[in-house]
Order: C-alpha cells, then structure tokens, then sequence
C-alpha cells in the first residue's frame, strides 16, 4: 500500500524572502506553471486571509479576475467493484472505457489524488473516502485496474457495491460556468495557459470582473451579496433574471462604494476557507 506523493500537498505559505525556483514559479500565487508542483487541491493562505487552491486548467486558458469552473463530473468512472471489507484502505476499480474527465478512457498516472471514492449509495450504506494515492495506471485505464489508496480504512463490509469515483474539481478548470453545470472553484490569482498549473483564490479580499449590470451593484440599500453568472463575471441580485434562486454566491461586498458611481466593489469571496 502506497501513501506517498510526488507533490507536497501540505498548507503552504509563501514568506517575503528570496526564491531560487525554476520557471514562473518564481511568482509565487500569480505563476502559469507549465509544471506541475504540488498536488491539486493544495491550500495556501496569506497573512491577510486569503486562501488560494492548486489548480489546473483544462481545456482553455483562465483569466484573472474571472470565475473558473469544474468541468468534471461525478459519472467518469462507474463501475460495480469487488467486495469492500471494513478495515481495509485500498479498494480495486477496473477501469474501462468511460475512466477520464472526457470519459474516453485515458487516465493519467495518479489523476485520481484528490478525488472521491464513494460507495455503497444508501441511507445507512455509504461511505466516502478521500483518494491520496493511486497504482497500476499510467496513461490510458482501458482494461486495466486501479489500486485507491484512501484517507481511511472504510467501516463497513459490503458485497460488491455500487461504485463511483468525483475527480478532483481543482484539476479541470474552465473559464465562467458554461451551460450552468459548471460550479465555480475560484478566481484565478493571474492568466492562464490551456492545460498549465497556477492557483485560484477562494476566500478573502478579492476584486472580481463585473457582469453586465455592473452599474447596479451595490447600488441598492441592503444589497451586499454577489453572485457568479455564466462566464465567470459577478452581478448583484437587482439585475439577475428571476432573482437569486440557482445561483451560485461568490461573497459580500467589502467597502461602501456604489457601483453606479464608482468601480466595482471589492468582493469578500467566500468559496472555501
């Protein structure tokens, strides 16, 4: 059994000293690293509060100041596994060809770190593990099993249980909520290249684009919150269609400034601490 990493994944900080570090990676948070150095997911915090999560884009660049979104989802991988016995910490998937964030069976060596192993759908049945190691796969899982290594031994015996796995929603991000389906993760803390490494922030002081009643934000007297529309921008609840049901909330306005008079306010993003 494995439980060891490449990458640190360990809650960083980034003191206000010298760095000797290869590539952007010298820029600290605002790097668009084309190598990856830490796992995705890890958390860094600042000395003002702020939190940023390692990230990864996927199919296109991000944009500073723009909602970035998970593209994965939870039917990936979908398979009827061997008996899971209480006690244990590694469970086997047979991977086929849905495995992958496009479901087209290719699975990179230890994509799934970071993800959620969830089995055994019930009232009184289920469990769910985090996945810190991953063995047996190293570019494509069409035919081929997986060995999870998981945070925790399960705790209950269950003959062959219905099985899923959500990959990690820090490695698969997309500019703004495309379609809708998209949750957003965080803002990233500078550009982004296609498929290059960086962080987002996801809580603390944060200015974030304004949507397109931008005018209006804040404007209105007990109107303090903010919410993400579908590119990743923020609008106030005065202009969103049919009020705020649905959508997702990016934070409170920090400051008094009204949005008609002046720049967009500076948000307290509150996506997670």
């Amino acid at each position: 059994m494995s439980t060891s990493q490449n990458y640190p994944f360990n809650p960083l900080q980034w003191p206000a000293s010298p760095h000797d570090f290869t590539g952007d990676n010298n820029l600290g948070v605002y790097c668009d690293d084309a190598a990856q150095r830490y796992i995705a997911g890890t958390r860094h915090i600042t000395w003002d509060g702020k939190v940023f999560k390692y990230s990864k884009s996927y199919s296109a660049a991000l944009l500073s100041g723009w909602g970035a979104g998970n593209a994965s989802n939870i039917c990936n991988i979908n398979v009827t596994g061997a008996t899971v016995t209480a006690g244990d910490r590694t469970t086997v998937l047979a991977a086929d060809s849905t495995c992958g964030v496009a479901a087209d069976g290719v699975l990179a060596d230890k994509e799934l770190v970071g993800g959620y192993w969830i089995t055994g759908h019930g009232a009184s049945t289920v469990q769910t593990r985090l996945i810190i190691d991953t063995e047996g796969v190293s570019v494509s899982g069409v035919g081929g099993n997986i060995t999870l290594t998981l945070e925790a031994p399960v705790s209950n015996t269950l003959a062959t249980p219905f099985t899923e796995v959500v990959l990690n929603p820090y490695r698969y991000l997309i500019k703004g909520n495309v379609g809708g389906y998209s949750s957003i993760m965080g803002v990233p803390a500078a550009n982004r290249t296609a498929a290059y490494w960086g962080w987002i922030q996801t809580w603390g002081p944060c200015w974030i684009t304004p949507g397109s009643d931008s005018g209006s934000i804040g404007d209105t007297g007990e109107e303090r919150m903010t919410y993400f529309v579908g590119d990743g921008a923020v609008n106030g609840a005065v202009a969103l269609s049919g009020g705020v049901a649905g959508y997702q909330p990016a934070g409170c306005i920090i400051d008094s400034t009204v949005g008609a008079t002046d720049a967009l306010p500076l948000i307290m993003l509150q996506l997670s601490i």
